[in-house]
């Protein structure tokens, strides 16, 4: 499984607790809390070639404006990553 942290951008602070309620209720999906009145932390867990079409679901989630990925992690999904 890779992980991927990210921010959902919303249209308005009034967005993110609906959005944020969208993000928990997807599988795989964490959040993190809300973040300057505009912003919903996010972390997927899901195999990398879902990460693309899981990123086009969150943006089309009502209030979503868009998703900026933090960062990615694919090394338990490598062949021989990880630790023993």
């Amino acid at each position: 499984m890779a992980i991927m942290g990210f921010l959902a951008r919303c249209a308005t602070a009034r967005d993110c607790p609906q959005v944020e309620a969208a993000l928990t209720a997807m599988p795989g999906l964490s959040s993190y809390g809300i973040h300057r009145d505009c912003y919903v932390v996010a972390v997927a867990e899901a195999p990398s070639t879902e990460l693309e079409p899981l990123l086009q679901q969150v943006k089309e989630i009502p209030g979503v404006l868009s998703c900026l990925v933090t960062s990615v992690n694919l090394e338990d999904e490598q062949d021989g990553g990880g630790m023993p």
